[in-house]
């Protein structure tokens, strides 16, 4: 009993004892031993694939195989057990070798080729020495199957060890294989290998082509996508040439492989891109070849097929006009094939079928699925915006908002928007019902409500209650999504330019609400029109209400340059995932970045273009990363619109009055607080007189730019807050200003260039001074004459500026690997510290392979000299050389983490005293490259 309780129990022990007992015959037949043994191996075998650890088997597993060495299905497994445990377990791995290496000799090619394969297929590194010698042996055998198998162990070896390959001259072996051996398959994976290792242009050569398209009908399926992949890399030295392959070719377009016929239209396509009427006929050709492929029931071959469709119809739609059927949704067609067929009829609608697409569409969009339906809605109105006549289109369009159905109806009106915007002339037969819709109770996807709320202040004139039908918005504004109370914003203030007498009280409420928003874009546009129509009505409305201009054509998914770049990748996963190779594929798990190209140095310039519009000078400003963020760019540009006052001083006061208690988010603070930054007074009248005599930067939220930030504008995407004084002109780049009261990264102030955190303060105006209100105890309402009605709004005192330091980074810093990896290991750490970002920030960060993000840091001077990694883990080095006597390095280590968004910096450097200069530098530049989750 003692016996059977201390006996190891699960499928391990159970495994272990059958292999043991099968090492002996017994009284078993061999037919029957062998039976056993296959039934032991085939549950091992299904146990490994499960998941479960079998390696403790790897012993007994070869002994028992190596008892029925003449049996090719043990052979078989076992090589399968080994090669899956030999990375796991070495030592007993290299027990193995002998055994593999007397099987590459057997007399039968089946298990020589095994052999052969499961030795390559070892994946240690230790054992190269032992695979290299079978590899050469095998390209040598008398036997094609062996021959295949060691072409393809060559590339095996190259991924362990390319140096390995090319010094035993591996590759000539395999090219010397591929002019002259007479197996087929031994060709194709020659051909396979050797365009792997090498650029298929340099393989391309007229004989070795021609060669093969002789002979291309002996070639498996698989040969002859390698074959016609190679052809595709040939460039015909003249026109008879390009017409006697497609000759060539031609039969292998009826091909029943849908592989076979993808590649021969790569073909056709690639010889004939600079021959403009040949290529016409080809298109013409392939016509019927996919429309046969696009027909088959096999959904995900039709899928590829429509993919396929989908890009050539993009680049020439009247090649499938006339063949509008085709694409008819068919009842068991899967969902992916339908959205595909749709984007194709949208893209190949013309005026000759419009008519018979949006009918077929018109009955998607009765169907039960919603997102059917809203795809066949967003169809037609992709439809209307590309074919001219549009009115019996927009007809369609308005049929869906009388049908009652949420999702049609909101998908309606973000299609009406946007046809609106290309054709303003339909508006008198589409906005006049809209009032019956009940958007405001029955809509409630944001962008249906934007579009409606878009359409009622562009052509509110034609819609009778229109201010009554924007009321519920703004009364409702702080539950709405910020993309609608930015359209209502929007509305608002363009409905008043036209219904004044109507609007007064409901602008008034909109852009109260919309300056007490938490939201920094909806604070910004609602205190932006406050300012503008507090300053100059008349020219408010040029502004927020101008003439709409038409939209001749939309922005789209993908550039042209990226649909030429997936073109040229035609028949690759490319086309079906709609982005370039390099979109998806890392080709490398880390690179070092070739020397950035030194910027050009710019002579300081007053031209009023390069302060205002820099992007026309060639500066990119969406990724300029020391852009002053409070609008030091535009000092003696528009500053009295920017200055309002909306304090609560008195008109002609000459001191400011008490701060009123915060509401709706605002807190009254007299200073800015922080670790190492005290309560700073606000300025006395006499010293805001003397300060406004300084050239200051413009506070784009009303104030200097010694203002204190109000505490509902932290930054949401990062943990850390930096303080940046506003220069007195514009930084150059790779300069930060320094305040003096810095002490260390984690201080409460102003968020940098390109980052979130926004000022809610304004400064009071000495009497009679520039921006003083004139409007008596009104606090922070606009002119009596607009009569908007809005709320007075809390205003604190700004800060005294600080005298600052500056940190000027050399533009022509270069650091070789060996220097910064000395340099590393001396220095000790400086500082460290770990953010939270959003995913839509990893995403950016290593989006490119890594280049938009270190470009994006070599505009600041902060050089790169390696980065990538793989998922879930990227690495990143950086380095800054201070541009004064001291040269001091500043080394930066970047540790990311896409799955839990952490960012871990390091940074080590023997400039103690620039540190916190160079902290706001990196600080900002990495804020400026954050995307707003």
């Amino acid at each position: 009993m003692a016996e059977a309780r201390s006996k190891p129990r699960g499928e391990l022990a159970e495994l272990s004892a059958q292999l043991q007992s099968l090492c002996t015959a017994g009284k078993r037949t061999e037919k029957e031993l062998r039976n056993a043994k296959k039934d032991v191996f085939k549950k091992v075998v299904n146990y490994m694939t499960l998941g479960m650890d079998m390696s403790a088997l790897f012993p007994m597993m070869t002994s028992c195989a190596n008892l029925s060495a003449d049996d090719i299905a043990l052979k078989k497994m076992l090589y399968l057990y080994l090669t899956h445990y030999a990375s796991q377990t070495p030592d007993l791995a290299l027990l193995t070798i002998n055994q593999l290496q007397k099987d590459c000799a057997d007399h039968d090619p089946m298990i020589r080729g095994l052999a052969l394969r499961s030795l390559c297929s070892l994946r240690v590194a230790n054992f190269l020495e032992y695979v290299v010698t079978p590899i050469i042996t095998g390209l040598a055998d008398r036997h094609s199957y062996v021959r295949r198998t060691a072409v393809m162990g060559v590339l095996k070896v190259h991924h362990i060890d390319p140096v390995a390959v090319a010094q035993h001259g591996m590759i000539e072996r395999v090219k010397r294989l591929l002019a002259s051996d007479t197996d087929v398959q031994v060709i194709a994976n020659c051909l396979s290998v050797l365009m792997q290792l090498e650029p298929p242009d340099r393989l391309a050569e007229k004989a070795l082509v021609y060669s093969l398209l002789n002979r291309i009908k002996e070639f498996s399926d698989w040969g002859q996508c390698q074959v016609l992949e190679l052809v595709t890399h040939y460039t015909p030295a003249a026109e008879a040439e390009v017409y006697d392959m497609l000759n060539a070719l031609e039969d292998r377009m009826g091909h029943v492989n849908s592989a076979v016929v993808m590649a021969t239209i790569k073909v056709f396509l690639h010889l004939t891109i600079n021959m403009t009427a040949t290529h016409q006929q080809v298109l013409e050709r392939i016509r019927e070849p996919l429309k046969t492929l696009i027909s088959r029931d096999d959904a995900p071959t039709a899928y590829a097929a429509l993919s396929h469709v989908l890009l050539l119809a993009q680049r020439a739609p009247m090649i499938f006009e006339n063949d509008a059927v085709a694409f008819f949704c068919r009842t068991h067609d899967p969902w992916f094939v339908k959205k595909l067929k749709l984007e194709i009829m949208a893209a190949i609608a013309s005026t000759a079928n419009v008519y018979d697409i949006v009918t077929e569409l018109t009955e998607y969009a009765r169907d039960i699925s919603p997102t059917m339906a809203r795809e066949a809605v967003r169809a037609v109105g992709r439809i209307a915006l590309a074919v001219p006549d549009s009115s019996g289109i927009v007809e369609r369009l308005l049929m869906f908002l009388d049908g009652g159905s949420e999702h049609l109806v909101a998908e309606a009106l973000v299609q009406l928007k946007d046809v609106l915007r290309r054709y303003p002339d339909v508006a008198h037969m589409c906005v006049g019902g809209l009032g019956e819709l009940g958007v405001h109770a029955n809509i409630t996807e944001p962008a249906a409500r934007a579009a409606f709320t878009w359409i009622l202040g562009q052509f509110g004139g034609l819609v009778q209650d229109a201010p009554y039908l924007l009321e519920p918005f703004v009364d409702g504004f702080a539950s709405e999504d910020s993309s609608v109370r930015l359209a209502v914003l929007t509305a608002a203030a363009q409905l008043f330019f036209r219904r004044p007498a109507e609007m007064k009280t409901i602008l008034g409420a909109a852009l109260s609400a919309g300056i007490a928003d938490r939201h920094a874009d909806v604070h910004d546009r609602a205190l932006m029109y406050f300012r503008l129509l507090r300053a100059d009505a008349g020219a408010a409305e040029k502004v927020v209400a101008p003439p709409l201009m038409v939209v001749p054509w939309f922005s789209e998914a993908l550039s042209p340059e990226a649909k030429d770049a997936i073109f040229a990748e035609f028949n690759t996963l490319s086309v079906v995932f709609q982005q370039p190779a390099a979109a998806f594929i890392e080709r490398r798990a880390y690179h070092s970045l070739e020397a950035e190209p030194e910027p050009p140095s710019q002579a300081p310039t007053t031209d009023l273009l390069a302060l205002e519009a820099p992007e026309l000078l060639g500066a990119d400003r969406s990724t300029n990363l020391l852009a002053d963020a409070d609008g030091a760019d535009l000092v003696g540009v528009g500053a009295d619109l920017l200055d309002l006052d909306i304090s609560g001083g008195a008109a002609g006061s000459s001191t400011g009055a008490a701060a009123p208690p915060s509401a709706q988010g605002y807190a009254p603070v007299s200073g800015a607080t922080g670790p190492g930054l005290g309560p700073t007074p606000g300025p006395t009248g006499a010293s805001l007189a003397q300060a406004q005599r300084q050239p200051q930067a413009v506070d784009l939220l009303g104030g200097l730019g010694g203002g204190v930030q109000s505490q509902s504008y932290q930054p949401q995407l990062l943990q850390q807050q930096h303080v940046s004084s506003a220069p007195a002109q514009r930084t150059a780049p790779g300069q930060m200003h320094q305040s003096a009261a810095f002490s260390g990264p984690n201080v409460t102030g102003r968020g940098p260039a390109g980052g979130y955190a926004m000022q809610a303060a304004s400064f009071v105006p000495a009497a009679g001074g520039p921006g003083a209100s004139g409007h008596g105890n009104q606090l922070g309402r606009v002119d009596d004459a607009l009569g908007l009605g809005l709320g007075p709004l809390p205003t604190v005192a700004p800060a005294a500026p600080a005298p600052v330091q500056e940190l000027l980074l050399n533009p022509k810093a270069r650091v070789t690997a060996a220097s910064f990896q000395e340099e590393w290991k001396r220095l000790p750490p400086a500082h460290s510290s770990t953010l939270s970002v959003s995913p839509a920030t990893v995403a950016a960060i290593t989006a490119n392979n890594h280049r938009d993000f270190t470009q994006h840091m070599t505009q600041a001077y902060i050089h790169t000299i390696a980065s990538g990694g793989q998922a879930p883990s990227f690495r990143y080095y950086f380095y800054g050389q201070n541009a004064g006597p001291s040269a001091a390095l500043y080394l930066v280590e970047l540790l990311l983490r896409s799955d839990s968004g952490n960012i871990q910096v390091t940074i080590k450097t023997a400039d103690s005293a620039a540190l916190p200069a160079f902290l706001e530098l990196w600080s900002a530049c990495l804020t400026g490259f954050t995307v707003m989750s």
